[in-house]
């Protein structure tokens, strides 16, 4: 349902902010609009005095480019990496990285990615084509967890198609005991963390991964917004919007319980 503002600026005859979200992809984008990214859309459509056009694409967010952007069917994506070399991005409005969910009652300690090599810590819950898959592998943990992970998508065969597991199962999985550590990106666990009846710890993850060539993974991100090339003359007016809005998106993003920190 349009906000006030929005039917304010539809009415006015102010342009729209076509912005395509993933019904599939929650907690950012939900097909009912109540992802965090979608009323971080609504934000910034309010303080550019544009009517959002909010352009649902029935397919997990991989595809938001290539379906969206691409095909001229939305012009703006909530919530890219800085530096996204397929879109223009914006001034980044939040950092997050890479987390470790625990249960309260295990007294986990750790800050590091080689912290999940302690003992009593054997099952992990993760989402797939992340750096949790590296940080296993590199602490000998992967293959002894190999067939704990497949069972979270049901044995579901990988080949030729792209398979996930849903970021509330991996926070689902550690509140019930079935993984002994759950690694995530933040921002995908935050509400699931806050709203779980087992208490729940979320730790960022605070290095980096440098693989065995010399090459650097990062598990800390600056999110942006990012913007189709076709249409560079949005981005000051994006970039207006997130500074107007900035208490309002902090609002958000701490209701979500996002942990973040400093821009870089």
């Amino acid at each position: 349902m349009a906000s006030a503002q929005e039917q304010e600026a539809a009415e006015e005859g102010a342009d729209s902010l076509r912005v395509c979200a993933s019904s599939q992809d929650a907690p950012y984008s939900t097909g009912d609009g109540t992802g965090f990214e979608n009323e971080i859309a609504r934000i910034l459509a309010e303080e550019a005095g544009m009517a959002l056009d909010l352009v649902m694409i029935d397919r997990a967010a991989i595809y938001l480019v290539r379906d969206g952007i691409d095909e001229r069917i939305c012009d703006v994506l909530i919530g890219v990496d800085q530096g996204d070399e397929r879109l223009l991005t914006s001034t980044p409005y939040y950092r997050s990285g890479y987390a470790f969910v625990s249960r309260v009652s295990r007294g986990f300690e750790g800050d590091r990615w080689e912290d999940v090599d302690q003992e009593g810590y054997n099952t992990f819950a993760y989402r797939y084509h992340s750096p949790a898959e590296t940080i296993l592998k590199y602490t000998g943990r992967y293959e002894y967890n190999l067939i704990y992970q497949a069972s979270l998508t049901d044995f579901e065969d990988r080949r030729n198609q792209y398979t996930q597991v849903e970021a509330g199962r991996v926070v689902s999985e550690v509140a019930a005991g079935n993984a002994d550590l759950g690694i995530i990106f933040a921002p995908e666990a935050g509400r699931y963390v806050r709203d779980a009846r087992e208490p729940l710890k979320l730790t960022l993850i605070t290095n980096e991964i440098e693989r065995s060539d010399g090459v650097i993974i990062p598990l800390q991100y600056n999110q942006s917004v990012g913007v189709s090339k076709q249409h560079p003359e949005l981005m000051d007016r994006i970039d207006a919007a997130l500074e107007s809005g900035r208490e309002r998106i902090e609002a958000v993003l701490a209701e979500e319980g996002i942990p973040t920190l400093p821009l870089e």
